[in-house]
């Protein structure tokens, strides 16, 4: 049988430590392994190594023959099978529903759901009445199941060429949510999906087929047999290939958590405010043309400073690996278009200056450039084991030097 899941050679670095050293690990299609070790022993590290969240030094992983991730720099923009993920933190965003959750985790899944799907789903979970509550009203139990019942949605959907990596998929679970998480996980192998368990507790999932123990930055792997499973409780979904817009999740996303109220739209004000006490209009006019058209200009500047307020959002609980690793990036552009071009023409009714259509659009323009600039700076610092200590604010004052000769130039 072809390899479905397919490491080789890979070598992960956390910080000067090296983690995995040269491990390899092939898995065959409708597999259930479990990846077991003790505390820092790299479980977490190799399953999302394996799922492309991490750099590789060296190694590439492969799964369905197609790239993932190499020791080279090279990354899959999406999954190359429907994938369902439950991380050691769940990765759900706090602010939004029961319902939104769910149905973002099912359309990136490759699966569809119903209102009467999600409310029987939910039943047998015992939460059928909290779909309309917010996951921040949920205790940490109750996260734990959704984000469970999330993860393993892709394999209720009949039929193989399906991935789903669970870590510590029964932490923070009562005796009833651990029953719940072997028929989910026992379902969905049974459907033919190829299921990862990292986990302390290997007899939680007595079905599985293969055992992956971490140890000392190496992997043993010990092929168990068939698994022995029960028959299916859950009902099969029907599979899909509608994906949610980036664009879109980015907005809601970033208005969720009200981060434009405190980023952008902060900064826009204080600037606007700052700019009406220290000039007049008189002193405007006064002024030559590359410093009025400057001021004119601040508050986009401003606003792209404040970065992507959905990223600021998502960073929590590490929302922004899971969706990543599922293959979307949101990302809220709307919101510092509407800053920027809102801003420059309060300047302008502040100042009473007199500015063309253009540059109206220009202010919009700069306002998303520079937000997505600090954007792929603040991306990157995710990587880091503490990305808060990254300031990438600080760096603000070499975005003068091209924003100075673009007013040369239109003068």
């Amino acid at each position: 049988m072809d390899d479905f899941v397919e490491a080789t050679g890979l070598v992960v670095r956390r910080g000067r430590s090296v983690v995995l050293n040269d491990v390899s690990l092939s898995l065959p299609q409708g597999a259930c392994a479990l990846v077991l070790g003790s505390n820092g022993a790299g479980k977490t590290t190799l399953l999302e190594s394996i799922l492309g969240l991490l750099p590789l030094e060296a190694g590439v992983v492969r799964v369905s023959g197609a790239l993932v991730r190499d020791g080279e720099g090279r990354r899959a923009r999406r999954p190359p099978v429907p994938l369902g993920l439950l991380l050691q933190v769940d990765g759900d965003l706090r602010d939004q529903t029961v319902r939104h959750h769910l149905e973002v985790a099912a359309s990136l899944g490759g699966c569809s759901v119903t209102d009467d799907t999600l409310a029987t789903l939910l039943g047998r979970v015992g939460l059928r009445h909290r779909m309309e509550d917010r996951m921040v009203a949920l205790s940490v139990g109750q996260r734990r199941r959704i984000a469970l019942l999330a993860a393993v949605l892709p394999g209720l959907v009949e039929g193989e060429g399906r991935l789903i990596v669970l870590d510590e998929p029964t932490a923070g679970l009562d005796q009833d949510g651990i029953r719940l998480a072997s028929e989910l996980v026992n379902d969905a192998v049974a459907r033919g999906c190829t299921v990862l368990i990292g986990s302390h507790h290997p007899d939680r999932f007595p079905f599985a087929s293969h055992r992956v123990t971490v140890h000392d930055g190496r992997v043993g792997v010990v092929d168990q047999g068939k698994p022995n499973l029960m028959p299916t409780s859950f009902a099969s979904l029907p599979p899909s290939n509608s994906r949610p817009s980036a664009l879109r999740l980015g907005v809601k996303y970033a208005w969720s958590g009200g981060a434009p109220l405190s980023g952008a739209l902060s900064a826009m004000l204080v600037c606007l405010g700052l700019s009406a006490l220290l000039v007049e209009p008189m002193q405007f006019d006064a002024f030559d043309a590359t410093l009025r058209r400057g001021l004119v200009l601040l508050p986009a500047i401003v606003v792209g400073l404040a970065g992507d307020a959905s990223l600021t959002t998502l960073r929590r609980d590490r929302a922004f690996a899971r969706l990543s690793a599922l293959g979307c990036r949101p990302v809220d552009v709307a919101t510092p278009t509407l800053f920027g071009l809102t801003g420059v023409v309060a300047m302008g009714a502040i100042l009473g200056a007199s500015f063309s259509f253009g540059t109206v659009l220009l202010g919009g323009g700069l306002a998303v450039s520079i937000s997505m600039l600090i954007r792929a700076g603040d991306a990157m610092g995710l990587r880091l084991a503490r990305p808060e200590v990254l300031h990438l604010r600080l760096l603000s004052v070499l975005i003068v030097l091209p924003f100075g000769l673009l007013l040369d130039v239109m003068a």
